[in-house]
């Protein structure tokens, strides 16, 4: 299958970001990923493989993709540390459970409120008390699921999907 015109823009496009979300953190021209590789995106190639110790061509091969990509994925995007909301045998958070998880849902109830305007205003105290008692069941009452104030698997999938859409909207990302 031939490598089309699209998929060539959209390639560039993609290195275009990686190089824009860069320029905030090394020295490189900002450029805006329209999917043309014009003087802006080569003049950004080029100080980009200077400062990382390339030979500065302004051409993109295989060494400096994988080179941007990496940049892109340890400065602009750190991995996110994993979180055992869960860890063995416990299978759900519920009233006089305490730690740093019902820390999490807490702030994550706190966060998602301004989208659901059930849900009380609690604090965060790490400990599931009767206010996040209630402000689980309020916040269950917007799904499918039982409104039992209970934190399981499926409330927390459901809270993570509230909390992942805040922050979109708040971002401004559709």
């Amino acid at each position: 299958m031939a490598y089309t015109e699209l998929q060539k823009q959209q390639h560039i496009r993609e290195l275009q970001g990686y190089l824009h979300g860069i320029s905030h953190i090394q020295q490189l021209p900002h450029i805006i990923p329209d999917g043309i590789y014009g003087e802006k995106t080569i003049e950004a190639i080029r100080q980009f493989q200077q400062q990382n110790h390339m030979p500065a061509t302004g051409e993109t091969d295989t060494a400096t993709w994988n080179a941007v990509a990496q940049a892109y994925l340890q400065e602009v995007r750190p991995p996110v540390l994993h979180l055992a909301l869960f860890p063995t045998g416990i299978t759900a958070y519920t009233l006089g459970d305490t730690g740093g998880a019902v820390f999490v849902i807490q702030g994550i109830l706190q966060a998602i409120q301004n989208n659901f305007p059930k849900i009380p205003p609690i604090s965060n105290s790490g400990v599931f008390d009767t206010a996040t008692q209630n402000a689980v069941k309020q916040f269950q009452s917007y799904t499918p699921l039982p409104a039992d104030g209970v934190v399981d698997a499926a409330t927390w999938n459901h809270l993570l999907a509230a909390l992942d859409a805040e922050i979109r909207n708040s971002a401004g990302v559709v």
